[in-house]
Protein backbone atom coordinates (compact mmCIF):
# COMPACT_ATOMS: atom_id res chain seq x y z
CA UNK A 1 0.00 0.00 0.00
CA UNK A 2 2.85 2.33 0.45
CA UNK A 3 4.58 2.10 -2.78
CA UNK A 4 1.24 2.48 -4.30
CA UNK A 5 0.88 5.85 -2.76
CA UNK A 6 4.31 6.58 -3.44
CA UNK A 7 3.88 5.59 -7.14
CA UNK A 8 0.63 7.85 -6.57
CA UNK A 9 2.05 10.78 -5.16
CA UNK A 10 5.20 10.47 -7.98
CA UNK A 11 2.59 10.69 -10.83
CA UNK A 12 0.82 13.72 -9.17
CA UNK A 13 4.08 15.48 -9.06
CA UNK A 14 4.79 14.37 -12.55
CA UNK A 15 1.35 15.58 -13.77
CA UNK A 16 2.23 19.20 -12.26
CA UNK A 17 5.43 20.03 -13.41
CA UNK A 18 4.55 18.74 -16.74
CA UNK A 19 1.42 21.03 -16.68
CA UNK A 20 3.69 23.80 -15.21
CA UNK A 21 6.24 23.50 -17.95
CA UNK A 22 3.77 23.54 -20.91
CA UNK A 23 1.87 26.42 -19.53
CA UNK A 24 4.67 28.48 -18.54
CA UNK A 25 7.68 28.06 -20.75
CA UNK A 26 5.45 25.61 -24.10
CA UNK A 27 5.85 23.43 -26.69
CA UNK A 28 8.31 24.62 -28.84
CA UNK A 29 9.20 22.86 -32.60
CA UNK A 30 11.32 24.12 -35.46
CA UNK A 31 9.41 25.01 -38.67
CA UNK A 32 12.11 25.70 -41.30
CA UNK A 33 14.56 28.41 -39.84
CA UNK A 34 12.24 29.33 -36.64
CA UNK A 35 10.97 27.62 -33.53
CA UNK A 36 7.28 27.86 -33.23
CA UNK A 37 5.58 27.33 -29.58
CA UNK A 38 2.13 24.45 -30.22
CA UNK A 39 0.43 26.52 -27.26
CA UNK A 40 -2.03 29.35 -28.78
CA UNK A 41 -1.16 32.75 -27.10
CA UNK A 42 -2.86 34.51 -25.04
CA UNK A 43 -5.73 36.00 -26.84
CA UNK A 44 -5.63 39.81 -25.36
CA UNK A 45 -8.22 42.66 -25.66
CA UNK A 46 -7.28 46.25 -27.15
CA UNK A 47 -6.72 47.64 -23.91
CA UNK A 48 -4.02 45.61 -23.89
CA UNK A 49 -2.51 44.78 -27.40
CA UNK A 50 -3.90 47.83 -29.26
CA UNK A 51 -5.91 47.89 -32.05
CA UNK A 52 -6.36 48.77 -35.61
CA UNK A 53 -9.02 51.59 -36.76
CA UNK A 54 -10.39 51.69 -40.17
CA UNK A 55 -12.47 53.99 -41.74
CA UNK A 56 -14.82 53.12 -44.39
CA UNK A 57 -16.44 55.76 -46.75
CA UNK A 58 -18.48 55.07 -49.37
CA UNK A 59 -17.27 55.31 -52.91
CA UNK A 60 -18.88 57.36 -55.04
CA UNK A 61 -17.27 56.75 -57.99
CA UNK A 62 -18.89 53.39 -57.65
CA UNK A 63 -21.70 53.13 -60.94
CA UNK A 64 -23.76 51.69 -58.25
CA UNK A 65 -24.08 54.59 -55.99
CA UNK A 66 -26.71 56.10 -56.95
CA UNK A 67 -29.62 58.40 -54.80
CA UNK A 68 -31.44 55.32 -54.54
CA UNK A 69 -28.54 52.93 -53.14
CA UNK A 70 -27.28 55.63 -50.71
CA UNK A 71 -29.65 55.91 -48.09
CA UNK A 72 -30.48 55.14 -44.51
CA UNK A 73 -31.52 51.93 -44.59
CA UNK A 74 -28.58 50.79 -46.71
CA UNK A 75 -26.02 52.49 -44.50
CA UNK A 76 -27.38 50.57 -41.47
CA UNK A 77 -27.44 47.47 -43.49
CA UNK A 78 -24.01 47.60 -44.72
CA UNK A 79 -22.76 48.09 -41.48
CA UNK A 80 -24.89 45.14 -40.13
CA UNK A 81 -23.12 43.05 -42.71
CA UNK A 82 -19.53 44.07 -41.50
CA UNK A 83 -20.30 43.05 -37.94
CA UNK A 84 -21.78 39.64 -39.54
CA UNK A 85 -18.96 39.20 -41.11
CA UNK A 86 -16.58 39.64 -38.53
CA UNK A 87 -18.73 37.85 -35.76
CA UNK A 88 -18.56 34.83 -38.40
CA UNK A 89 -14.52 35.18 -38.32
CA UNK A 90 -14.81 34.83 -34.60
CA UNK A 91 -13.65 38.16 -33.85
CA UNK A 92 -15.20 39.34 -30.88
CA UNK A 93 -13.40 42.56 -28.98
CA UNK A 94 -14.28 44.68 -32.21
CA UNK A 95 -16.66 47.98 -32.53
CA UNK A 96 -18.60 48.59 -35.84
CA UNK A 97 -20.00 52.49 -35.81
CA UNK A 98 -22.05 54.11 -38.55
CA UNK A 99 -22.07 57.67 -39.68
CA UNK A 100 -26.28 57.17 -40.98
CA UNK A 101 -25.94 60.76 -42.81
CA UNK A 102 -23.21 60.37 -44.50
CA UNK A 103 -22.63 56.33 -44.48
CA UNK A 104 -18.98 56.22 -43.15
CA UNK A 105 -17.98 53.52 -41.12
CA UNK A 106 -15.51 53.00 -38.60
CA UNK A 107 -14.13 49.75 -37.45
CA UNK A 108 -12.15 48.85 -34.60
CA UNK A 109 -10.61 45.63 -34.47
CA UNK A 110 -7.88 43.80 -32.66
CA UNK A 111 -4.58 43.99 -34.14
CA UNK A 112 -3.06 40.12 -34.89
CA UNK A 113 -2.16 37.61 -37.39
CA UNK A 114 -5.61 37.82 -39.09
CA UNK A 115 -6.19 41.85 -39.30
CA UNK A 116 -4.08 42.07 -42.89
CA UNK A 117 -6.80 39.47 -44.06
CA UNK A 118 -9.61 41.14 -42.75
CA UNK A 119 -8.86 44.34 -44.10
CA UNK A 120 -7.80 43.03 -47.27
CA UNK A 121 -12.10 42.18 -47.62
CA UNK A 122 -13.91 44.30 -45.83
CA UNK A 123 -14.60 46.32 -48.33
CA UNK A 124 -16.20 43.68 -50.81
CA UNK A 125 -19.76 44.19 -51.09
CA UNK A 126 -19.63 39.94 -51.54
CA UNK A 127 -22.27 39.39 -54.50
CA UNK A 128 -21.87 35.27 -54.35
CA UNK A 129 -23.30 33.87 -58.25
CA UNK A 130 -22.95 30.91 -60.09
CA UNK A 131 -23.65 31.51 -63.77
CA UNK A 132 -23.81 29.59 -66.88
CA UNK A 133 -20.48 30.13 -68.39
CA UNK A 134 -22.47 29.79 -71.74
CA UNK A 135 -24.72 33.03 -71.26
CA UNK A 136 -23.90 33.63 -67.71
CA UNK A 137 -26.98 33.14 -66.79
CA UNK A 138 -27.44 33.26 -62.78
CA UNK A 139 -28.08 30.05 -61.42
CA UNK A 140 -27.51 31.11 -57.52
CA UNK A 141 -26.40 33.52 -55.20
CA UNK A 142 -26.24 34.74 -51.58
CA UNK A 143 -29.61 33.42 -50.62
CA UNK A 144 -29.34 30.06 -51.23
CA UNK A 145 -26.30 29.41 -48.80
CA UNK A 146 -27.34 28.95 -45.43
CA UNK A 147 -23.42 28.46 -44.10
CA UNK A 148 -19.89 28.23 -45.20
CA UNK A 149 -17.17 26.22 -42.84
CA UNK A 150 -13.41 25.86 -43.73
CA UNK A 151 -11.50 22.45 -42.92
CA UNK A 152 -7.99 21.95 -42.56
CA UNK A 153 -7.61 18.11 -43.42
CA UNK A 154 -4.19 16.35 -43.42
CA UNK A 155 -2.89 14.88 -46.28
CA UNK A 156 -3.39 11.06 -46.85
CA UNK A 157 -0.60 11.20 -49.54
CA UNK A 158 1.96 13.73 -48.34
CA UNK A 159 2.96 13.49 -44.49
CA UNK A 160 3.14 17.06 -42.66
CA UNK A 161 0.69 18.30 -45.74
CA UNK A 162 -2.63 19.68 -44.89
CA UNK A 163 -5.27 20.81 -47.39
CA UNK A 164 -7.96 23.52 -47.00
CA UNK A 165 -11.16 22.96 -48.06
CA UNK A 166 -14.40 25.54 -48.42
CA UNK A 167 -17.73 23.74 -47.83
CA UNK A 168 -20.43 25.73 -48.65
CA UNK A 169 -23.66 24.23 -47.01
CA UNK A 170 -27.11 25.23 -49.06
CA UNK A 171 -30.30 26.09 -47.81
CA UNK A 172 -33.46 23.32 -48.35
CA UNK A 173 -33.99 25.45 -51.89
CA UNK A 174 -30.63 26.05 -52.54
CA UNK A 175 -29.59 22.06 -52.07
CA UNK A 176 -32.74 21.77 -54.87
CA UNK A 177 -30.94 24.35 -57.37
CA UNK A 178 -27.55 23.01 -56.65
CA UNK A 179 -28.96 19.53 -57.50
CA UNK A 180 -30.20 20.47 -60.31
CA UNK A 181 -26.95 22.20 -61.69
CA UNK A 182 -24.93 19.02 -60.66
CA UNK A 183 -26.94 16.90 -63.13
CA UNK A 184 -27.58 19.47 -65.83
CA UNK A 185 -23.92 20.77 -65.88
CA UNK A 186 -22.07 17.47 -66.29
CA UNK A 187 -19.52 16.28 -68.72
CA UNK A 188 -21.28 13.37 -70.17
CA UNK A 189 -18.64 11.49 -72.20
CA UNK A 190 -18.51 7.68 -72.70
CA UNK A 191 -14.95 6.99 -73.55
CA UNK A 192 -11.29 7.36 -71.60
CA UNK A 193 -10.30 10.31 -72.85
CA UNK A 194 -12.92 12.31 -71.91
CA UNK A 195 -12.78 10.76 -68.42
CA UNK A 196 -9.38 11.98 -68.44
CA UNK A 197 -10.05 15.15 -69.82
CA UNK A 198 -12.68 15.79 -66.53
CA UNK A 199 -9.74 14.58 -63.97
CA UNK A 200 -7.22 17.21 -65.63
CA UNK A 201 -10.58 19.99 -65.15
CA UNK A 202 -10.65 19.29 -61.88
CA UNK A 203 -6.94 19.57 -60.82
CA UNK A 204 -6.23 22.35 -62.85
CA UNK A 205 -9.28 24.03 -60.72
CA UNK A 206 -8.01 23.20 -57.35
CA UNK A 207 -4.96 24.47 -58.70
CA UNK A 208 -6.25 27.45 -59.96
CA UNK A 209 -7.96 28.14 -56.69
CA UNK A 210 -4.74 27.84 -54.72
CA UNK A 211 -2.92 30.62 -57.13
CA UNK A 212 -5.45 32.60 -56.30
CA UNK A 213 -4.82 32.33 -52.63
CA UNK A 214 -1.53 32.25 -53.01
CA UNK A 215 -0.86 35.83 -55.01
CA UNK A 216 -4.03 38.12 -55.42
CA UNK A 217 -2.63 40.09 -57.87
CA UNK A 218 -2.62 37.25 -60.51
CA UNK A 219 -4.97 34.57 -59.30
CA UNK A 220 -7.94 35.70 -61.53
CA UNK A 221 -5.89 36.02 -64.94
CA UNK A 222 -4.42 32.28 -64.12
CA UNK A 223 -7.60 30.81 -63.14
CA UNK A 224 -9.16 32.21 -66.15
CA UNK A 225 -6.20 30.83 -68.69
CA UNK A 226 -5.82 27.82 -66.89
CA UNK A 227 -9.48 27.01 -67.28
CA UNK A 228 -9.86 28.31 -70.91
CA UNK A 229 -7.35 25.87 -71.77
CA UNK A 230 -8.89 22.74 -69.83
CA UNK A 231 -12.27 23.78 -71.33
CA UNK A 232 -10.70 23.35 -74.90
CA UNK A 233 -9.01 20.12 -74.46
CA UNK A 234 -12.29 18.95 -73.12
CA UNK A 235 -13.85 20.16 -76.25
CA UNK A 236 -12.03 18.10 -78.13
CA UNK A 237 -12.90 15.46 -76.96
CA UNK A 238 -16.77 15.53 -75.88
CA UNK A 239 -19.63 18.08 -77.46
CA UNK A 240 -21.23 17.58 -74.59
CA UNK A 241 -19.28 19.60 -71.54
CA UNK A 242 -21.36 22.05 -70.04
CA UNK A 243 -19.46 24.65 -67.03
CA UNK A 244 -20.77 26.66 -64.52
CA UNK A 245 -18.79 29.63 -63.00
CA UNK A 246 -18.00 31.35 -59.10
CA UNK A 247 -18.44 35.14 -59.19
CA UNK A 248 -17.81 37.48 -56.22
CA UNK A 249 -19.10 41.30 -57.09
CA UNK A 250 -19.04 40.09 -60.94
CA UNK A 251 -15.22 38.89 -60.58
CA UNK A 252 -14.70 35.10 -61.60
CA UNK A 253 -13.25 32.91 -59.10
CA UNK A 254 -13.40 29.79 -60.86
CA UNK A 255 -14.75 27.45 -63.73
CA UNK A 256 -15.78 23.93 -63.04
CA UNK A 257 -17.91 21.39 -64.13
CA UNK A 258 -19.72 18.36 -62.43
CA UNK A 259 -18.73 14.57 -62.89
CA UNK A 260 -21.95 12.97 -60.67
CA UNK A 261 -25.36 14.36 -58.98
CA UNK A 262 -24.77 16.09 -55.52
CA UNK A 263 -27.87 15.65 -53.54
CA UNK A 264 -26.21 16.34 -50.19
CA UNK A 265 -26.75 20.58 -50.41
CA UNK A 266 -22.93 20.83 -49.99
CA UNK A 267 -20.40 22.30 -52.34
CA UNK A 268 -17.00 21.57 -51.34
CA UNK A 269 -13.86 23.46 -52.59
CA UNK A 270 -10.27 22.69 -52.13
CA UNK A 271 -8.60 26.18 -51.82
CA UNK A 272 -4.84 24.77 -51.79
CA UNK A 273 -2.26 22.78 -49.50
CA UNK A 274 0.90 23.49 -47.56
CA UNK A 275 3.89 21.60 -45.62
CA UNK A 276 4.38 24.90 -43.73
CA UNK A 277 2.30 25.80 -40.75
CA UNK A 278 2.72 29.00 -41.34
CA UNK A 279 1.55 29.13 -44.93
CA UNK A 280 -1.24 26.76 -44.04
CA UNK A 281 -2.49 29.30 -41.34
CA UNK A 282 -2.20 31.80 -43.74
CA UNK A 283 -4.19 29.78 -46.24
CA UNK A 284 -6.85 29.53 -43.45
CA UNK A 285 -7.15 32.76 -42.54
CA UNK A 286 -7.59 33.99 -46.12
CA UNK A 287 -10.52 31.16 -46.58
CA UNK A 288 -11.72 32.04 -43.61
CA UNK A 289 -12.51 35.64 -44.57
CA UNK A 290 -14.07 34.68 -47.61
CA UNK A 291 -16.40 32.30 -46.09
CA UNK A 292 -17.76 35.26 -44.18
CA UNK A 293 -18.15 37.05 -47.06
CA UNK A 294 -20.06 34.10 -48.77
CA UNK A 295 -22.47 32.97 -46.09
CA UNK A 296 -23.14 36.61 -44.95
CA UNK A 297 -25.62 39.36 -46.82
CA UNK A 298 -24.14 41.43 -49.82
CA UNK A 299 -23.57 44.86 -48.59
CA UNK A 300 -25.70 47.34 -50.73
CA UNK A 301 -23.20 50.10 -50.89
CA UNK A 302 -19.94 50.07 -52.03
CA UNK A 303 -16.90 51.48 -49.89
CA UNK A 304 -13.37 52.21 -49.86
CA UNK A 305 -11.00 52.17 -47.43
CA UNK A 306 -10.19 55.73 -46.33
CA UNK A 307 -8.33 55.46 -43.25
CA UNK A 308 -5.91 52.70 -41.23
CA UNK A 309 -4.21 53.36 -38.41
CA UNK A 310 -2.90 51.48 -35.47
CA UNK A 311 -3.71 52.34 -32.35
CA UNK A 312 -1.14 51.56 -29.36
CA UNK A 313 -2.52 50.13 -25.77
CA UNK A 314 -3.55 52.98 -23.59
CA UNK A 315 -1.55 51.04 -20.82
CA UNK A 316 1.88 51.09 -21.30
CA UNK A 317 3.61 47.41 -21.43
CA UNK A 318 6.04 48.23 -18.08
CA UNK A 319 3.31 48.88 -16.36
CA UNK A 320 1.38 45.75 -17.08
CA UNK A 321 4.88 43.75 -16.34
CA UNK A 322 4.49 45.86 -12.87
CA UNK A 323 1.30 44.62 -12.21
CA UNK A 324 1.68 41.40 -13.38
CA UNK A 325 4.52 40.94 -10.89
CA UNK A 326 3.29 42.44 -7.95
CA UNK A 327 0.68 39.62 -8.23
CA UNK A 328 3.12 37.50 -8.39
CA UNK A 329 4.79 38.87 -5.70
CA UNK A 330 1.43 38.86 -3.42
CA UNK A 331 0.81 35.26 -4.54
CA UNK A 332 4.19 33.99 -3.26
CA UNK A 333 3.61 35.51 -0.05
CA UNK A 334 0.63 33.83 0.25
CA UNK A 335 1.94 30.40 -0.64
CA UNK A 336 4.87 31.17 1.71
CA UNK A 337 2.29 31.71 4.89
CA UNK A 338 0.73 28.88 4.20
CA UNK A 339 4.20 26.67 4.68
CA UNK A 340 5.30 28.09 7.86
CA UNK A 341 1.49 28.28 9.31
CA UNK A 342 0.58 23.92 7.70
CA UNK A 343 4.35 23.01 7.51
CA UNK A 344 4.05 19.93 5.29
CA UNK A 345 0.52 20.27 4.48
CA UNK A 346 1.19 23.84 3.42
CA UNK A 347 3.55 22.89 0.72
CA UNK A 348 1.41 20.49 -0.46
CA UNK A 349 -0.60 23.08 -0.59
CA UNK A 350 1.68 25.46 -2.71
CA UNK A 351 2.35 22.65 -5.15
CA UNK A 352 -1.29 22.30 -5.98
CA UNK A 353 -1.84 25.83 -6.33
CA UNK A 354 1.12 25.73 -8.77
CA UNK A 355 -0.38 23.13 -10.58
CA UNK A 356 -3.76 25.06 -10.39
CA UNK A 357 -2.44 27.84 -11.92
CA UNK A 358 -0.91 26.64 -14.98
CA UNK A 359 -3.99 24.51 -15.74
CA UNK A 360 -6.17 27.57 -15.16
CA UNK A 361 -4.13 29.42 -17.47
CA UNK A 362 -3.84 26.69 -20.09
CA UNK A 363 -7.66 26.67 -20.65
CA UNK A 364 -7.85 30.00 -20.79
CA UNK A 365 -5.35 29.55 -23.59
CA UNK A 366 -7.69 27.17 -25.54
CA UNK A 367 -10.33 28.88 -24.83
CA UNK A 368 -9.75 31.64 -26.39
CA UNK A 369 -11.28 34.02 -23.61
CA UNK A 370 -10.43 37.86 -24.46
CA UNK A 371 -7.85 38.91 -21.93
CA UNK A 372 -8.32 42.39 -20.83
CA UNK A 373 -7.16 44.58 -17.84
CA UNK A 374 -9.91 43.88 -16.21
CA UNK A 375 -9.86 40.11 -16.82
CA UNK A 376 -6.42 40.17 -15.32
CA UNK A 377 -8.15 41.34 -11.80
CA UNK A 378 -10.48 38.65 -12.23
CA UNK A 379 -7.34 36.17 -13.13
CA UNK A 380 -5.90 37.25 -9.43
CA UNK A 381 -9.66 36.92 -7.67
CA UNK A 382 -9.93 33.40 -8.99
CA UNK A 383 -6.15 32.72 -7.43
CA UNK A 384 -7.31 34.13 -4.36
CA UNK A 385 -10.95 31.97 -4.12
CA UNK A 386 -8.77 29.02 -4.57
CA UNK A 387 -6.12 29.67 -1.93
CA UNK A 388 -9.31 30.30 0.41
CA UNK A 389 -10.92 26.79 -0.50
CA UNK A 390 -7.38 24.85 0.19
CA UNK A 391 -7.23 26.74 3.80
CA UNK A 392 -10.40 25.59 4.34
CA UNK A 393 -9.49 22.39 3.05
CA UNK A 394 -6.50 21.98 6.04
CA UNK A 395 -8.59 23.53 8.53
CA UNK A 396 -11.05 20.99 8.49
CA UNK A 397 -8.45 17.74 7.25
CA UNK A 398 -9.08 14.88 9.34
CA UNK A 399 -8.07 11.54 8.51
CA UNK A 400 -10.81 10.81 6.36
CA UNK A 401 -9.72 12.61 3.64
CA UNK A 402 -13.25 12.32 1.76
CA UNK A 403 -15.33 13.73 4.00
CA UNK A 404 -13.16 16.77 4.66
CA UNK A 405 -13.60 17.37 0.71
CA UNK A 406 -17.26 16.89 0.94
CA UNK A 407 -17.63 19.11 3.46
CA UNK A 408 -15.44 21.76 1.99
CA UNK A 409 -16.19 22.09 -1.20
CA UNK A 410 -19.70 21.58 -0.54
CA UNK A 411 -19.29 25.15 1.73
CA UNK A 412 -17.22 26.64 -1.22
CA UNK A 413 -19.81 25.77 -4.14
CA UNK A 414 -22.99 27.45 -1.53
CA UNK A 415 -20.72 30.44 -1.02
CA UNK A 416 -19.61 30.84 -4.61
CA UNK A 417 -23.03 30.33 -5.91
CA UNK A 418 -23.51 34.49 -5.71
CA UNK A 419 -19.99 34.95 -7.94
CA UNK A 420 -21.13 31.97 -10.37
CA UNK A 421 -24.34 33.78 -11.17
CA UNK A 422 -22.37 37.28 -11.48
CA UNK A 423 -19.99 35.76 -13.78
CA UNK A 424 -22.65 34.10 -16.19
CA UNK A 425 -24.56 37.40 -16.04
CA UNK A 426 -21.08 38.83 -17.24
CA UNK A 427 -20.63 36.37 -20.28
CA UNK A 428 -23.44 38.13 -21.74
CA UNK A 429 -22.54 41.40 -21.56
CA UNK A 430 -21.62 43.04 -24.65
CA UNK A 431 -19.42 45.37 -23.32
CA UNK A 432 -15.95 43.58 -23.85
CA UNK A 433 -13.95 44.18 -20.14
CA UNK A 434 -17.35 43.01 -18.18
CA UNK A 435 -17.24 40.19 -20.55
CA UNK A 436 -13.69 39.26 -19.94
CA UNK A 437 -13.88 39.37 -16.04
CA UNK A 438 -17.21 37.35 -15.99
CA UNK A 439 -15.86 34.26 -18.55
CA UNK A 440 -12.25 34.30 -17.00
CA UNK A 441 -14.42 34.22 -13.55
CA UNK A 442 -16.22 31.45 -14.66
CA UNK A 443 -13.62 29.32 -16.05
CA UNK A 444 -11.91 29.79 -12.71
CA UNK A 445 -14.65 28.64 -10.15
CA UNK A 446 -15.30 25.62 -12.67
CA UNK A 447 -11.45 24.73 -12.78
CA UNK A 448 -11.16 25.21 -9.41
CA UNK A 449 -14.11 22.47 -7.81
CA UNK A 450 -12.68 20.00 -10.57
CA UNK A 451 -8.96 20.50 -9.96
CA UNK A 452 -9.41 20.18 -6.38
CA UNK A 453 -12.03 17.61 -5.96
CA UNK A 454 -9.83 15.24 -8.56
CA UNK A 455 -5.69 16.54 -7.81
CA UNK A 456 -6.16 17.88 -4.34
CA UNK A 457 -7.94 15.52 -2.90
CA UNK A 458 -6.08 12.84 -3.98
CA UNK A 459 -2.31 14.22 -3.05
CA UNK A 460 -3.75 14.60 0.01
CA UNK A 461 -5.26 11.05 0.39
CA UNK A 462 -2.06 9.63 -0.38
CA UNK A 463 0.44 11.45 2.31
CA UNK A 464 -2.58 11.89 4.97
CA UNK A 465 -1.40 9.75 7.82
CA UNK A 466 -1.87 11.80 11.07
CA UNK A 467 -5.32 13.71 12.76
CA UNK A 468 -5.37 16.70 12.65
CA UNK A 469 -7.33 18.40 14.66
CA UNK A 470 -10.53 21.37 13.42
Amino acid sequence: MKAQKKLSIVLILLLIILISIISFVGIFYQDKNQMLNIIPAYSLGTDLSGYRKILLTVDEDDENSTEDILNYDNYVKSANVIKARLKSMGIEDYTVRCDETTGQIEITIPENDQTEYILSDITQKGSFEIRNTANDEVLMNNDDIRSVKVEVVPSTYSVGTSSIYMNINFNNAGSKKFKNITRDYQNVANNDTADNSVAENETTDSEASQSEFEDNSTSETTANETTNETSNEVSEDEDNTTEVGLYIDGTSMMTTSFTEVIDNGVMSLSLGSSSSDEQTKTLKYQAESLAAILENDAMPVQYSVTGNVYISSPIEQSTINILIGIGICIALIMLIVAIIKYRAKGVIVAVCMVGFTALYLLILRYANVIITLEGIFSIGLVFVINYILNIMILNRLQNNVEKTFTKALTKFSLSMIPMLILAVVCCFSSWMSLFSFGMILFWGLVTSIIYNLIITRTFFKCVNTKKVKE
